[in-house]
Formats: C-alpha cells, sequence, structure tokens
C-alpha cells in the first residue's frame, strides 16, 4: 500500500510539458453580426467614396468599439505596422486640412478618412482565424469589380444598376467613362483601366490562394470562378504598369512559396494564363457591340474559371503526383514551359498577316524607319492612310507632325531627322482587305498578329516610343520640381493637381504625378515620404520575422501583394484613388491579425486605451469637419438673397466659414465684398482679414477674387495687379489663365481707372506682359494670347513709352478701352 502510495506521488511530481491555453475573447452582438457586416462594409468601403459615407463610416468606427472584444484584440494588435498606417493616415488627413485647394483636398481626404475607418474596425472585429475569410471577402469584390467592368463593355446593364447604387449613396460613377476605350481595352468602373489593373491583380493573386488553400470542393469551385473573372478583367484592362508589376508579384508568390508547393502554384499561373487568353480573343471580339451578342463577354468572364479548373484537375495535378519528389524533373519542365511561353510571346509579337477592315474602323500601326523619303507598297485594297511622326517633344506633348494624308497607292513622305516614330491610321467607309504593307525600303508594317488579341497588339503599338511612359518622364520631373519648392511638409492634398501648371515647361492637365514617392513628396514633403517609407518598411519587416518560420499559405501570399501594391507605385498613384486605399488598409490589417507582435512595451491596458481613444477621436473628427462641409453648404444653397438682410447674410457667411474647414473661398468672398458695401468697422475688420487669408494661399481664383472683390473697390491698383499676377503664376504654363487676366485688365480693372491710379494701372500690365515674357523663355511649347490681348498690350506699351501727363494718360487709355 505504501509503494503504490509512494509511486503516485511520483508521478504527480513528475515534470510534464506545460500547455498555454490562451484565453478566449468573449463575443458580443456585434460580434455575431460581424459575418454578415464585414462583405458590405468592404464592398462600400471601396466603391462608395463620398462624404455621407465618410460620415457613416466614422460613426460605425465608433460603434464597433463597444464591447471588450475590440479593445483586447487592439491591445494585441499594436505592432509597428498598425502605428505605421496610423500615422500615415494622420498625416495624410491633416495634408487635406492644410490645403489651398479645399474643395478637391476633401475628395482626397475621404479617400483615406475611409480606408482608415474599415482598418481599424477589421483590427477590433476579425478573429485570428478570420484572414482566410478576409481574403475571400477581398476576391469577392474584386471579381464583381471585374464582372461589371466587363459589362459596361457590353450589355452594361449591371453597370446602370452599379451606377445608380452609388449615386444613392452619393458617390458618382459616370457611366460615359466605365466602358471600353474602343480597340485598347476595358476602362472598368473606375474609369481608368490602369486603377482597375492594379485592383484586379490583387483579386487574381488572392484567388490563387484560395484555389490552393479551399477545403471542400464547393469552395475550391468557387475561387476557380473567382479566379477566372479576376484574371479575364485584368488582362481585358491591359494596364502595362499594373502587369509588370503583377509580373513581379508573381515571381516572388513563387519565391516566397513553400518549396513542396512551388510547382503547383506554377502550373495554376500557367494555366490561368492559357485559359484567360484564349477567352480574351473571343470577348474582343464582342466588345462594344449590343444585341444579344454583346453578352459573350461576360459569358467569357463565367467560363475562364472553369477552364482554369479542367486543366488543373486534368494536367497540373497529374503532372504535379508525377513529379513529386523528382527535383529534376520538376526544374527540367519548369524551364520547358518558360521555354514555350518565351517562344510563343516572340512569335505572337512577330508573326503576321494581312488585316480586314470594318466599316468606319481606323487601325493604327507603328514603324521606326531612318531620316529619308518613303513610298508604300500595299497588296490588297487602296485604303486612305494618314502617316504622321513624333519627335522627342511630340512624344511629350502628345503632339504629332503629319507627312501625308491620301489613298495609300499614292502615299509619299518624307522621314524628319528628329523623327522617334512613324505612324500609320489606315481606314475605309466601306470596308477593305489589305495582304500586306511595308515601306519602300523594305520595312514590315505588321498589320494583324493571329496569336494576339486585338487591344494587346493595338496596347503594344509604338512600344519603344510609348509616349505614356515618356510623359511620364515628365510628370516625374516636374513633380520633383514642384517639390523644391516646399521640401519638408509639401503643399497638402491635391496640390499636384492644383500647382503642377506652374512648374510646366508645356501644358497639361493631371491630378496626380503617376508615381507615389513623388506624389507624397509634393503633398507632404519629406515628412510625408518618410511615414510611405515607414509603411512599406514595417509591413517588409512584419513578414521577413516570419521567413525561416513554417510558412503558412498567407506568408507568400502577403508578399506577392506587399510586391505588388510597392511595384505599382512607382509608375502609378493607385494609393491615392479609393478603391485601392481601403484594399491596401485591409492587406495591412490582415498582415498585423496574421503575423503581427504586438510591441511589448506600448500593450498594456492604459497605452491601448489611449492609442484606441486617439485613433478614434481622429476618425470621428475628420467625419465631423465632411459634415461642417455639407451642412456649410446646405446653409448656402438655402439662401433666400431677395429677402435675407445684408448683415444676416454676412452672418450666414461666417457662420458658413466656421463650419466648413476645406471649401471656404466662395464664402470668403461674398463676405469681403457684401462687407465693403454694408461699410461697417465690425464687418471691415473680418473682411480684412479673410482677403489676407486668401492672398496667403497663391491660388488662382482666391488671388483673382481678392483683386476683383477686395483691391479694386478700396482703390488698391498696384495691390489689385499684384494679386493677379500672383494668380497667373499658380496657372503659368494655362494660356488661358493669362488670357482671362489680361481680359480682366480690359474690362474689369478698367472701370477702377483714375486720373491717379492710371500710371498704376499701366505698370501692372507691363509687369503681367514682362512676366509672360519670362515664362515663355525656354518652354517648349509658348503661351499665346488672343488677337485683342496682344493688341491691348502693344497698346499699354505704346501709352507708356509716351511722354504723357497723369491727365492725358488717363484719357487716352479711356478712349482706347472704350472703342474695344
Amino acid at each position: 500500500m505504501g509503494k503504490k502510495k509512494r509511486a503516485a506521488a511520483a508521478i504527480a511530481t513528475a515534470e510534464l510539458p506545460v500547455e498555454t491555453i490562451p484565453v478566449p475573447v468573449r463575443t458580443d452582438a456585434l460580434d455575431r453580426i460581424w459575418p454578415i457586416a464585414f462583405p458590405v462594409l468592404t464592398f462600400l468601403a471601396c466603391t462608395a467614396i463620398s462624404r455621407p459615407m465618410a460620415i457613416v463610416f466614422a460613426v460605425l468606427c465608433l460603434l464597433f468599439t463597444i464591447g471588450r472584444s475590440p479593445a483586447t484584440r487592439l491591445r494585441e494588435r499594436i505592432t509597428p505596422l498598425t502605428l505605421a498606417v496610423l500615422l500615415y493616415g494622420l498625416l495624410s488627413l491633416i495634408g487635406g486640412l492644410r490645403s489651398d485647394f479645399g474643395a478637391t483636398a476633401i475628395q482626397e481626404s475621404i479617400k483615406t478618412s475611409i480606408a482608415l475607418s474599415i482598418f481599424l474596425i477589421v483590427l477590433m472585429r476579425t478573429k485570428k482565424d478570420g484572414v482566410h475569410g478576409l481574403f475571400s471577402i477581398l476576391a469577392c469584390c474584386s471579381a464583381i469589380f471585374g464582372f461589371v467592368s466587363i459589362d459596361g463593355s457590353s450589355t452594361g446593364l449591371l453597370t446602370r444598376g452599379f451606377s445608380a447604387l452609388m449615386g444613392l449613396l452619393h458617390a458618382s460613377y459616370d457611366i460615359s467613362t466605365m466602358g471600353y476605350e474602343a480597340g485598347v481595352r476595358v476602362t472598368g468602373i473606375f474609369s481608368n483601366g490602369n486603377v482597375s489593373g492594379g485592383v484586379l491583380a490583387f483579386g487574381c493573386l488572392i484567388a490563387l490562394y484560395l484555389v490552393r488553400t479551399a477545403k471542400t470542393q464547393r469552395k475550391r469551385i468557387l475561387a476557380f470562378f473567382l479566379l477566372g473573372i479576376n484574371a479575364l478583367a485584368f488582362f481585358l484592362s491591359f494596364s502595362m504598369g499594373a502587369m509588370g508589376a503583377f509580373a513581379l508579384a508573381c515571381l516572388l508568390y513563387l519565391l516566397t512559396e513553400r518549396k513542396a508547393d512551388r510547382f503547383s502554384l506554377f502550373l495554376l499561373m500557367l494555366e490561368s494564363i492559357v485559359a484567360t487568353v484564349l477567352f480574351a480573343f473571343i470577348a474582343y471580339r464582342f466588345l462594344g457591340t449590343s444585341g444579344a451578342a454583346s453578352i459573350v463577354p461576360m459569358l467569357c468572364a463565367l467560363l475562364c474559371g472553369p477552364l482554369v479548373l479542367l486543366l488543373d484537375s486534368f494536367a497540373g495535378a497529374k503532372l504535379t503526383e508525377k513529379l513529386t519528389g523528382h527535383g529534376k524533373a520538376v526544374t527540367v519542365t519548369i524551364a520547358a514551359l518558360c521555354g514555350i511561353v518565351a517562344l510563343y510571346l516572340i512569335l505572337a509579337l512577330n508573326l503576321t498577316t494581312g488585316y480586314t477592315l470594318t466599316a468606319g474602323q481606323t487601325l493604327s500601326r507603328a514603324v521606326y524607319p531612318a531620316a529619308g523619303t518613303y513610298t508604300l507598297n500595299a497588296e490588297g485594297d487602296d485604303v486612305q492612310v494618314v502617316v504622321y511622326t513624333q519627335n522627342e517633344s511630340d512624344l511629350m506633348m502628345h503632339t504629332q507632325t503629319t507627312l501625308y494624308e491620301g489613298p495609300l497607292s499614292a502615299a509619299s513622305f518624307t522621314v524628319p531627322e528628329d523623327s522617334r516614330i512613324v505612324w500609320f491610321d489606315l481606314s475605309a467607309d466601306n470596308g477593305a482587305t489589305l495582304s500586306s504593307l511595308s515601306l519602300s525600303d523594305g520595312t514590315q508594317v505588321k498589320l494583324d498578329y493571329p496569336l494576339l488579341p486585338g487591344f494587346a497588339s493595338n496596347r503594344l503599338q509604338g512600344l519603344r516610343a510609348n509616349q505614356n511612359f515618356i510623359q511620364r518622364l515628365v510628370f516625374f520631373k516636374d513633380g520633383i520640381t514642384l517639390w523644391k519648392g516646399s521640401p519638408l511638409t509639401g503643399y497638402g492634398l491635391a496640390a499636384v493637381e492644383g500647382r503642377l501648371t506652374s512648374v510646366q515647361s508645356f501644358y497639361y492637365e493631371s491630378k496626380y504625378i503617376h508615381n507615389q514617392f513623388i506624389q507624397i513628396m509634393d503633398e507632404g514633403g519629406l515628412i510625408g515620404l518618410a511615414s510611405f517609407v515607414f509603411l512599406l518598411g514595417a509591413a517588409f519587416v512584419t513578414l521577413l520575422r516570419h521567413r525561416k518560420e513554417e510558412r503558412a499559405p498567407e506568408f507568400a501570399l502577403l508578399a506577392a501583394c506587399l510586391t505588388m501594391m510597392t511595384a505599382h507605385s512607382l509608375t502609378e498613384v493607385v494609393w491615392s484613388t479609393g478603391v485601392y486605399q481601403s484594399l491596401i488598409f485591409l492587406l495591412f490589417a490582415a498582415m498585423i491579425v496574421q503575423y503581427g507582435k504586438p510591441i511589448a512595451k506600448l500593450s498594456g491596458a492604459v497605452f491601448s486605451k489611449v492609442l484606441t481613444a486617439a485613433a478614434l477621436a481622429v476618425t470621428v473628427f475628420f467625419g465631423a469637419t465632411y459634415a461642417g462641409n455639407l451642412l456649410a453648404a446646405d446653409k448656402y444653397s438655402k439662401l433666400d438673397t431677395n429677402t435675407i438682410t445684408q448683415e444676416d447674410f454676412l452672418h450666414t457667411m461666417a457662420s458658413c466659414i466656421r463650419l466648413d474647414a476645406y471649401d471656404d473661398e466662395s464664402y470668403k468672398v461674398n463676405y469681403i465684398g457684401n462687407a465693403l458695401t454694408n461699410g461697417s468697422s465690425q464687418y471691415r475688420a473680418k473682411a480684412d482679414g479673410y482677403a489676407m487669408q486668401l492672398r496667403k494661399a497663391k491660388e488662382y481664383t482666391a488671388c483673382s477674387d481678392v483683386a476683383q472683390c477686395y483691391d479694386l473697390p478700396l482703390n488698391q491698383m498696384k495691390r489689385a495687379f499684384e494679386d493677379s499676377r500672383a494668380a497667373i503664376a499658380q496657372e503659368r504654363s494655362n494660356k488661358d489663365a493669362w488670357n482671362y487676366q489680361i481680359e480682366d485688365y480690359r474690362s474689369f480693372f478698367s472701370q477702377y481707372l483714375t486720373e491717379d491710379n492710371a500710371v498704376a494701372y499701366c505698370t501692372g500690365v507691363q509687369a503681367t506682359a514682362d512676366d509672360l515674357r519670362q515664362s515663355n523663355d525656354g518652354r517648349m511649347q509658348q503661351i499665346e494670347l488672343t488677337d485683342e490681348n496682344q493688341a491691348f498690350l502693344d497698346e499699354i506699351q505704346t501709352l507708356t513709352d509716351g511722354d504723357y501727363s497723369k491727365a492725358e494718360l488717363a484719357d487716352r487709355l479711356n478712349d482706347y478701352l472704350a472703342a474695344q
């Protein structure tokens, strides 16, 4: 009996492995509705980008903090990446408040606000095992975007419904820009093939992951459907920048995938490419058509995934099973398949046949001949041809020089020495067939590419002298020049669209620089750039810490997504679009939930509560600023100027200015004008302050309004011209801005012309003329005035050169202006 007791005691004191049992996080009512709410919120966060929805998301962010589980999860997710996202978002939101272009800046700000709200909601509500579900929702959303985008180029039924739904949520989606760029690509519901391509690339990567991690046959089939829709929509978008970044992301996906799974992943990617290209051939023929045939592209999108499934089941899976454990055979097979793909690409780009033009169609083809005189040799019907050339400047400015226009049979043209590329636009009113086309020196003009879908061959024309790429270099250069004006803090959101015209050597319009790093430098300076680099670096380090661990499938996917978002940002500013920004923030949230390790010193209860409160306060604060903007606009729209007194009007304008932290310029201008006519000192002091604020912005409309509504009524002719010149400086490369201001000198400024300010008037006009001459020095594109404005400047110069008294100068000015 004693021995048994001693044995029992020995067993009781033996060292056993300790099992750590995590404390379960309590669930609440919001946790239970989360699986239903999350897909809807994700879809809306990516699409319903409007001020009312930004307010809604701010309220939802506050609502989803209710309960114990959000606080517990956030405490576990205070990682460097979490802080990086919050810092980047905060600086961006602040950039919207300090921007001088409030009407545009608020549109940029709400994108970040919504993305930040959904990011915080996901951190608070997504469980550790919920990352797979998050990926499923993202792939579904992307597939919806892709399917509706293809519909916009075919039947248009879903596109109209989507646009109407978004209209109810105050988000604008113009149907006319959500369709098909004829012969080129699908522009998509975001009206930009580059944005669509960037979003759909993530959909393709995530769908590959879902196919490989599906635990049931039903989920696997669904994943293949998502893969097919995303892949075909991505290819039809044909964004070369997105495709280059996607290729790099796929390579990183393969390299970071578990070694045992790389070959099967490679085969799945290859199968997806084969199916996508095959259905792209079919879909292209029916894009932009009407009637029953227009549904074909959508059917192609639905059938693309099943074809990948068939290829994988009957080829990929069997080949993988057969070669498992045979390393050399796998290597040889990969090399052989890559060789086949390379051979196909070489043949696709070089094999050419004749082309049949449909009635009214224009076919554009490009060659790169040396300088000299050429004729054209053609076999087939005689068609009309326009031959034009582009040199380096033309490629930058999207201009051209026509060398010949007329019948193909009589074509003769001379290529200049500085030509970079020569284009041929072929057309026939009643249709025609060309069997071949070549230059007199034997250079072949490739007509049809039988191994490429038509949109791909059209997009690849002129690749050696691609004007879009060359103009991007101009954007980059102008963006760097703009940044130098405010290197530390930048100019705030929307600064590129507002100020880029001040540094251009030729006029063009662009909201973005097409390089996210330079865009952020212009908007946030070196401080903003540092936050962006910190964000990417924190994401990289988060993944890097797990490179030697037993890798879950999520690791390779997230590595590929990080590669995609970083590489694509070098050629596009997709981060500045609402859909992309929300998608990126959700991917960062997935990284944090899956791999984030909390900072030990910051994961205490007190700090986590402070950080949570601060993050929510920021979200709610900016939601309030959007509400103020809407309330001010509502107040202004309801004003009855026929019955309201001037004093009440001034009080209302002051109230609107207090409410609107972004777009208060029109309220200030209205206040200034009415305060000056009212004459009361209590209003005049505030008007003076508003005028100073508008001047400080050095923005075109603000400075123009101050000149007209403040300077001239106060008989400050010299100051009026100073403000007018400051306005032009912001639009320096825009000839319309110059002409508008000089027209104002003739029509509006002249109303305040007196004997005492006649000299100041002439001096101001001459100073503007001097500014114009300096602006034209070294410009690629000269700023040209209208004949009336140029004659006016010449007359002012003549009068200034004359020896006139003030009275005589005023009389001659009035006589000249009255005669106009």
